[in-house]
This record gives structure tokens, sequence and C-alpha cells, in this order.
């Protein structure tokens, strides 16, 4: 394809709202409309008939296509290249984000027809599969929303950090200017992309196509037995009425006062939003109150906020703050190897000879020795084990606080008998130690940074706030019924089936609506959060005053 023809396909569908909105014949001679507003969709109806000719439908339709093309397809009927994404140093935890949500996609598709992601290993007779073991069980229906707000907390405070630490005017200056420009721009980018993925919703709900799925959908007993209960907001006789409902919800999701989450019926996945604008603005409040404190007393200070808002029970908030307190532990290991690799100057020269250190001399290793040297022998082994305490931490059963739950009852003692979400307790811990030892891991000999800085995971990191954000009304609208009308067309119920025949259908059903998912989130990033990012820039420069 020549550039001239990719450049026409990249041109907006609508050029100028003009073109649709108003009949030029009949504009506005003397500033004043001729006709009443009541006539627009007649006008645009017949503009619309007028324009319909073999070529346009032809050129409008391959605009569309294109349009709507996942980047895959767009490279190998295109030839239309992305762009390479930029590599940093912190680019692992975007692709450590980009695997989780492919993580959460599956926890939300398996809770609707089993209870293994509620239920611990070895309840009883029915809980005895490998694949419920701990550690095993993480990578199907661990804790998520924990390693999306460490990260949030590390990345967030990491930049900050090393710019309080230069200590110059400049530095200090542009601390200010990041946390304004990130306070502002933090709530627009959360939300904008949630009204517009829930407002699809709801007119998707309105206009009655949802409704051929909803029965099955609420029939929990027999066709969706598993520990969910997700249903979607009724279908209310009036468009005033069901936009009310949805702006309702869209503003109690906002509230940020409210104690607790909040799960709004368009989406209840959508719970997080809330609790991500809440924990970064108490990080960035604890951040600013420390800004001048010295390295380590902005250490203690995060620690002991970080002990604060556990006891307040505000588990999203104390992982957050988690995240911060990695950053920071990180930043001094680091500046503790620079500068031994520094070379000597006078105030650091070795002793006289009478007193210098024989050739194989070595000082002897210190405690951030081992924690910031690639690891040998035994200490290899120590952070094999530090991964492995991590994903068991992590995988800690949403049940398995109140249950009987092999390998977690010792551990479920130390759980403080006041906290209103026990399940979360070791998952944040997990989330700490994670993070840590990714943190500290080698860039070029981890096999843990090879796996999430590749190709692969740094495309799903980039998606996967809009696989986040459509995956819900995804497996509402299509994903949930496909296994179900698989085995319909087979003369049989899901209940009904062996194990290997319900596991069989299961995974297809998971793989069309994962392959759904992943194409819709490939084109929300492009054309809707793409453009919420735009929008949100040149909203900053209007508002901000200019330097």
């Amino acid at each position: 394809m020549s550039h001239h023809e990719l450049q026409t396909l990249r041109e907006p569908l609508i050029k100028c709202e003009g073109d649709v909105f108003l009949d030029t014949d009949s504009a506005l001679h003397d500033g004043v409309h001729g006709e009443s507003l009541r006539d627009l969709p007649q006008k645009m109806l017949s503009k619309a008939l007028a324009q319909i000719r073999p070529a346009t439908v032809y050129k409008v339709g391959k605009r569309f296509a294109y349009c709507f093309a996942p980047q895959s397809v767009r490279f190998r009927y295109w030839n239309d290249h992305a762009s390479k994404p930029k590599q940093f140093p912190t680019s692992y935890l975007n692709g450590l984000r980009g695997i989780t949500s492919i993580k959460v996609f599956t926890f939300h598709f398996i809770m609707a027809y089993s209870d293994i992601g509620f239920q611990p290993w070895g309840t009883n007779d029915r809980h005895r599969y490998v694949l419920e073991l701990p550690i095993i069980r993480y990578f199907y229906s661990g804790f998520t929303a924990h390693v999306f707000f460490g990260i949030a907390g590390y990345l967030t405070s990491l930049r900050l950090f090393q710019l309080l630490d230069k200590r110059d005017q400049p530095s200090q200056s542009k601390v200010f200017v990041n946390v304004s420009g990130a306070l502002f721009r933090r709530a627009f980018r959360l939300y904008l992309p949630v009204l517009v993925v829930t407002l699809i919703t709801a007119h998707y709900i309105h206009f009655g196509f949802y409704e051929g799925n909803r029965a099955y959908i609420t029939d929990h007993e027999k066709l969706f037995p598993g520990d969910w209960n997700e249903p979607k907001p009724e279908m209310f006789p009036t468009y005033h009425h069901q936009l009310s409902y949805w702006a309702r919800e869209m503003f109690d999701l906002t509230n940020i006062f409210t104690p607790g989450a909040v799960y709004p019926y368009h989406d209840q996945h959508l719970w997080s939003i809330l609790a991500e604008l809440k924990g970064s603005i108490f990080l960035y409040m604890i951040l600013m109150g420390t800004a001048q404190c010295q390295k380590y007393v902005r250490l203690a200070g995060l620690c002991i906020m970080t002990i604060m808002f556990f006891l307040w029970n505000h588990w999203e908030i104390w992982v957050y703050i988690i995240g911060a307190v990695v950053a920071q532990i990180d930043l001094l290991l680091t500046e503790r190897e620079q500068e031994k690799k520094l070379t000597l100057v006078p105030n650091r020269l070795p002793p006289s000879p009478p007193h210098s250190p024989k050739p194989d001399y070595k000082p002897p290793p210190t405690w951030a020795d081992y924690l910031s040297t690639p690891p040998q022998g035994w200490l290899y082994g120590l952070r094999i084990f530090g991964f492995l305490l991590a994903f068991y931490f992590l995988s800690y059963p949403i049940d398995g606080a109140r249950d009987y739950a092999p390998g977690y009852m010792t551990l479920n003692k130390l759980i403080p008998a006041w906290m209103d979400r026990k399940d979360k307790f070791y998952p944040n811990i997990g989330t700490g130690i994670l993070l840590f030892l990714l943190a500290r891991a080698d860039p070029d000999k981890s096999i843990w940074r090879r796996i999430l800085n590749s190709s692969l995971a740094q495309y799903l990191g980039k998606i996967s706030f809009g696989l986040y954000l459509v995956h819900g009304p995804i497996l509402h609208a299509v994903g949930y019924m496909i296994p179900h009308r698989i085995w319909w067309s087979m003369g049989v119920q899901g209940i009904d089936t062996t194990d290997l025949v319900w596991t069989c259908v299961i995974m297809i059903g998971w793989s069309i609506s994962l392959v759904l998912s992943l194409w819709a989130a490939d084109v929300w990033t492009r054309e809707v959060e793409g453009r919420c990012v735009k929008a949100v820039k040149k909203l900053e420069e209007m508002c901000f005053v200019k330097a």
C-alpha cells in the first residue's frame, strides 16, 4: 500500500462536524437558523442517503475496516508498522502489568463457572485438584489489584525520589511541577475512558441487546454455579431514566470519601478505579509531606504511614505506599552500588603501605551487598525462595481466611481479627516482596526481566488498561454464553458433562473471549484511550500557566 493511501485511511471518518449536522444548502444567511432542530434527524438521514454511491460505500467501508482492525491485521494487510515502544529501566513493570491483565481476565471468566478461584485447596473432597494448589493457583485466580496498585506506587514515587535526591533548585522546582501535573491528569486519565465504556454499556442495555442473555446470566444455580454475582442494570423504560442511572453510578464511583469500595452495576470490575484515585491522592500527600526530609527519615515516614493505613483498614492505600517503600529502598541500594564503583578520591585513599591490605583481602560483606549483588550460591537459592514466598502470598484464596485452608491455617492466626478484608493481608506483603525482587534483579541476566521486557509482554502492557475496561462488557454480552452454546449444541448441559469435556469447552470459551477482548482492547487503546490522553494534554495546556 502506498504512503498516500495509508495517510488517507488514517484520516478521521468525519472531518468536520458541520458536514453531518448542518445542511449547507439551507445554511444561515443572516446568522440565524432558518429551521428547527426537530428536522435534524431527517437532515442527517437524507444527507447520508444522498451520498450513498458504490465508490463512497467502498471508501467508507475500507476506512471503517482500518479503524477497527487490530495492529497485527494492519501490519499484515496495510503494511502499517506500529512505532516501536521505547525501552526504559522500568519497562519490565509495564510487562508485569500486561501479563497480570491476562490473569485478571482469566479469573473473571472462570469464576462464573466454578468456585476454584475462591475456595482453597483441600477445603473438601471437591477441591483436590493440582491446579488449586498454592502458587499454581495464582496464575488464574490469585490477587491482582495489589500488583497494579503496588506498581503504580513504585512508579509514582521513583521519579520524585530521583529529583528530590539531587537537592538543586531546578530539580526541586520540577518536583512541584511533576506533582501538580500528575494530580491534574490523574482523575481525567482514569475516568474519561471509564465514562465512555460505561456509557456504551448503558446504551447497549437500553436498546435491548443484553436482554437475550439476561435470563441465562441470572440463573446462577444451574448455569453459572461459580462464586459470581455480576448482574447488569435493568433496562429502563425511558432514555432519560437510563442515563440518569448511569450518571448516578459514575458520580458514586468518583466519591473519594465513600467508605470501602464502590461496585457499579455497569461493570463491577471498575471498583478499582476509585481505589486507584484514593491511593494516588494519599501517596502524593505523603510524598509532598516528606519531600524535604532526609532519605532515611523519608523511608521511616513511609513505613509508618504504611502501618497507619493498615491499622485504619485501608488495604488499597497501604499497598500503594508499599510500592513507594520499595522504590526508596531500591534507590538507596543503587546509590550504594554506584558509590562503590566511583574512582578513589583523596579523602578515601587507602592507608599507608605498612597498614595496606593484602592483595587477596576482601572486606566483609554488608547486608546491602546481599540485597544488591547478583546472587551466587546460597544467595541464589534465597532469591528463588523469595519469589516462591511472594507467589505463595499472592495466591492466597479469597475464602482462605474463613474456611479450612490447608497451608494457610497457621498464617491465618497472624491476621488481625479486626481486619475487614483478611484476604488482603498476605497478598499485600507478597506484592512488596515481588516488586523488591524484580527491582533488584540484574537487567541483563534476570530471566524475569527478559520475560517482562519481551515484545509480547510489552504489547500486553500497552493495552492492559483497555483490556481491563472492555473485558467485562464483552464477557457479559458474549463470552459467558459461549461454553453454554457449545454444550447445548452437543445436546447436554454443562453440569451433566464429564470433567474433561467441561474443561475443554471452558478453555474454548476462554480462548474465543480472550481473542475478542484483546481485539477490542487494541482498538480501544488506539481510538479511545489515545484520544483521551490527547484531550487531557490539550486541557492541561489550556489551564496551566505558561512558563
